[in-house]
C-alpha cells in the first residue's frame, strides 16, 4: 500500500504560476493511476472550507473516484464547533462520509483506517469508470 501526498492547493506558498501547474499534473494522476484506490481529502476544520476544496470534491465525484473527506486538527475546536463543521462539511461536500480527525489525540484514527482499509480490501479486478 503507498501513500501519495499530492500539493496542496490552498495554503501552500508559492507563486500562483507554480500552483496553477499543479491542476494538470494532479488530475493526470488521479485520472490515470489504475492502482488508486481512495482520494483523501484534509480539510482544515477550523477554516470555512475554500472553494477549491469544493471543486475538487465535485470533480472526484464526477471521475467517480472513491474519496473520504477528513476534517484535521479537531483538538483545536470544541465540540460545538466540531457538530457545527460536520453539519456545514456535510452539505457543503454533499456527503455524509466526513471523517473528525485528531493527529494530537487520536480522535478518528480508527475511522479513517477502517475507511482506507475497506477501499483497499475491495475486489482489486472492479476499476471505476470514466464518464
Amino acid at each position: 500500500m503507498y501513500f501519495v501526498d499530492l500539493p496542496g492547493y490552498g495554503y501552500a506558498k508559492v507563486s500562483k504560476t507554480v500552483r496553477d501547474s499543479w491542476g494538470p499534473m494532479i488530475e493526470d494522476y488521479l485520472q490515470n493511476r489504475e492502482q488508486l484506490k481512495l482520494a483523501v481529502m484534509l480539510v482544515d476544520s477550523r477554516i470555512s472550507t475554500a472553494d477549491s476544496d469544493v471543486t475538487m470534491k465535485r470533480w472526484l465525484d464526477r471521475q467517480m473516484i472513491p474519496s473520504t473527506i477528513v476534517l484535521t486538527k479537531t483538538d483545536k475546536i470544541s465540540n460545538n464547533q466540531l457538530q457545527k463543521a460536520l453539519r456545514q462539511g456535510a452539505r457543503t461536500f454533499n456527503t455524509k462520509e466526513i471523517i473528525a480527525f485528531s493527529a494530537v489525540s487520536g480522535a478518528g484514527k480508527d475511522d479513517l483506517l477502517a475507511r482506507i482499509s475497506a477501499a483497499t480490501t475491495s475486489d482489486p479486478t472492479v476499476r471505476k469508470t470514466h464518464l
